[in-house]
């Protein structure tokens, strides 16, 4: 009897020390694997930033901004990114200038003519001569300003199909980085969100953006006031519905948030504890779980900046055009207004408060997509903080 005991004693102690040995083997093998920049799947990324034009990304690496972010170098691209800016404002002032240069003397010309007119009696050739100038001057900035909404639908466009790519990968980090749940809860949500923003901004606001403008247009060539309150009613609606979009979403992930990471954090803060009470090799285990929960959790937040610098780039251009024609006809319409009919003022100012809205449309979608990454990067981070 006591031999067998002797005995079962012996072989207890030998699985006990064949468990220890190949925990710590396992141990090692993690300590030299850790999660790593290669890890982050970003092929489709690049492949997706290869196909859009240079002048927008400038032939950007993906991988490239995730090192020099990682390795804190983040002075070189900022400052690329400033070049871009620079380099796009003067860029757009040389090609725009022109165009409304010869829209302010087309005008210039049309006071002139009905100066003239008036000095001689003739108020119907007046009439008829300003007639002539407002229509012409509504046919260039009918084209110019439905140019510019086509401008923001397709950096818009770009800017949502570049979350679709993205967040395949930014989900599975995250979930390399123990927020698998809030990974599975929060992906379906935000790949809804995203094509409910392609659905009103492209099949909704940009359209409506094109009737405002003949509105304006056609509210200003007569002398009485008849469709200015349903200008600015359409104004507002569209005003009013990209506060109601990014809301409701920024919020919905704001409230995701607070819930969904405490509950991985949990899960994974009591997987950590019941693995470090294993004797020998808990104390190895826990160590070398938090390292790689922390190599998962600094990949995640690097591609997260990585993204949102990105959507800066790709936004970076198309936003130097709005506004620079913006900033013009503000100035053309100054300009104009000591001498020119107060009609053709008021056409130049519409057209460029279209173009301001049409600056909130594109700088919505790329706040609600910066700040949706951000949500997710600094609420996954609990589950590090728990361990």
């Amino acid at each position: 009897m006591r031999r067998q005991k002797k005995a079962l004693r012996f072989f207890l102690a030998l699985a006990l020390f064949l468990f220890m040995f190949s925990g710590l083997a396992r141990a090692e093998e993690a300590v030299e694997e850790p999660y790593a920049l290669e890890d982050f799947n970003m092929e489709e990324i690049q492949r997706f930033l290869d196909s859009l034009d240079r002048d927008q990304t400038g032939g950007l690496s993906f991988g490239s901004v995730m090192k020099e972010i990682m390795d804190g170098n983040l002075g070189g691209v900022f400052e690329e990114l400033a070049g871009r800016i620079r380099e796009g404002f003067f860029s757009e002032i040389r090609t725009n200038a022109r165009f409304v240069g010869q829209i302010i003397l087309l005008a210039f010309i049309g006071a002139v003519f009905s100066g003239f007119s008036n000095i001689f009696g003739s108020g119907h050739v007046s009439e008829t001569g300003f007639y002539v100038v407002y229509l012409l001057n509504m046919v260039f900035l009918a084209a110019s300003f439905f140019a510019s909404v086509t401008i923001a639908g397709s950096v818009a466009e770009e800017l949502m199909e570049f979350m679709r790519v993205l967040l395949p990968a930014y989900f599975l980090a995250v979930a390399m980085a123990g927020g698998a749940f809030t990974s599975t809860a929060v992906c379906g949500f935000t790949f809804g969100a995203i094509g409910v923003v392609q659905a009103v901004v492209s099949g909704v606001l940009l359209p409506l953006m094109r009737v405002y403008m003949m509105l304006v247009l056609a509210g200003n060539l007569y002398r009485e006031d008849m469709i200015s309150r349903t200008t600015e009613l359409l104004r507002q609606g569209i005003l009013w519905t990209l506060k109601t979009m990014f809301g409701i979403i920024v919020g919905f992930h704001v409230i995701q948030g607070l819930v969904l990471p405490q509950a991985d954090a949990l899960k994974n803060a009591s997987a950590m504890r019941l693995a470090q009470m294993i004797p020998g090799v808990g104390a190895g285990a826990g160590a070398i779980s938090q390292m790689v929960m922390g190599s998962g959790i600094l990949i995640k937040n690097t591609a997260g900046a990585a993204a949102v610098l990105v959507l800066l780039f790709m936004a970076a251009v198309p936003v130097i055009k709005l506004l620079v024609l913006m900033f013009l006809y503000y100035m053309a319409a100054a300009v104009m207004q000591p001498v020119c009919d107060k009609r053709l003022v008021a056409c130049m100012t519409g057209a460029a408060a279209g173009h301001g809205i049409l600056l909130k449309i594109v700088g919505c979608s790329l706040a609600l997509f910066s700040v949706t990454i951000a949500v997710l990067c600094a609420s996954t981070n609990a589950v590090w903080y728990a361990g």
